[in-house]
């Protein structure tokens, strides 16, 4: 990640606490198995120009943004990367699914400490009309011997309630062997692009390789990785009270999640990032505003 980059997080979010927290009287969702995290953003206009400038971080490894200037990147990622067509109305603009995912990615790196296994970007097919497959993030972490991989999900809507209800509709699907199995085979087509080498993902896909019999979920037990799977939600509340907002979000939570289990069968940890603001539209407004008048790059 680029040193102005880190600067523009550092100044543009921080974490304000972790959830349960008992000094405040908060809960945490039902469905959490591992601290939440509460964000907050310092500045609109910040945040506009720092998802404006992670676009080409998301989009692309350090040894291609080392290499080329970054407008260009940015034009390569605006045609290539990211699902974004100037020619579209502003309504199908603001609907883009890439404004959360590359928060997520500045997000995952910065304060969590999870860097890339490959950038998110490099899985965009152009010719395609449809979201990008598969995890919003392909993050990794190594901690003594153990593995974690990041691969999360994040909404960005304007309605709070959109925001759970499509989260954790495809969580039945994203916390599944088969999912987990099929997008770390997907992998494979990419592997010469990794950003971390050596690592245990070209171990398994080198068993695999040369037996495509095995179970990928079996090679990653056997590496004893654990999914970690952020979901992180950016909304719009404007009530004036902070902790009124976080409240709404775990209650609307708690009330879509009842009785939800999963059939992942390695450790997980599941948790969210709540991020409220005052005006999801507007945000997005602003940053398609930044990228259609090619406003300069930090």
């Amino acid at each position: 990640m680029r040193t102005e980059l880190k600067t523009l997080i550092k100044n543009t979010l921080s974490k304000k606490y972790q959830l349960p927290n008992k000094s405040l009287g908060l809960k945490q969702p039902n469905i959490s198995n591992h601290n939440d995290h509460v964000f907050i953003c310092h500045s609109n206009e910040q945040l506009i120009t720092l998802i404006y400038n992670s676009i080409i971080d998301y989009s692309f490894n350090q040894f291609d943004i080392d290499k080329y200037s970054l407008s260009n990147l940015l034009n390569k990622a605006l045609q290539q990367k990211i699902r974004y067509s100037p020619k579209k109305g502003l309504d199908t603009k603001i609907k883009y699914g890439f404004y959360g995912e590359v928060l997520l990615y500045s997000i995952l790196y910065y304060f969590f400490k999870a860097k890339p296994l490959i950038s998110r970007g490099y899985f965009y097919r152009p010719l395609s009309n449809s979201e990008t497959p598969g995890y919003d993030s392909y993050h990794l972490a190594q901690h003594n011997d153990d593995i974690y991989l990041w691969f999360g999900e994040v909404k960005f809507r304007s309605s709070l309630s959109s925001c759970v209800t499509s989260a954790l509709t495809g969580l039945d699907k994203a916390l599944s062997d088969d999912y987990l199995a099929s997008n770390v085979l997907e992998f494979d087509e990419y592997s010469d692009k990794f950003s971390i080498k050596s690592s245990k993902i070209e171990d398994i896909l080198k068993s695999w390789r040369e037996n495509p019999c095995i179970k990928i979920i079996d090679e990653i037990k056997k590496y004893n990785m654990k999914l970690i799977y952020p979901i992180l939600l950016i909304y719009s509340n404007k009530a004036t009270n902070f902790e009124q907002k976080i409240i709404d979000a775990i209650d609307c939570i708690d009330k879509n999640s009842v009785n939800k289990k999963y059939p992942l069968s390695i450790d997980y940890k599941l948790f969210f990032i709540l991020m409220p603001i005052d005006d999801v539209k507007h945000i997005k407004q602003k940053v398609i505003e930044c990228i259609e008048l090619k406003k300069p790059l930090v």
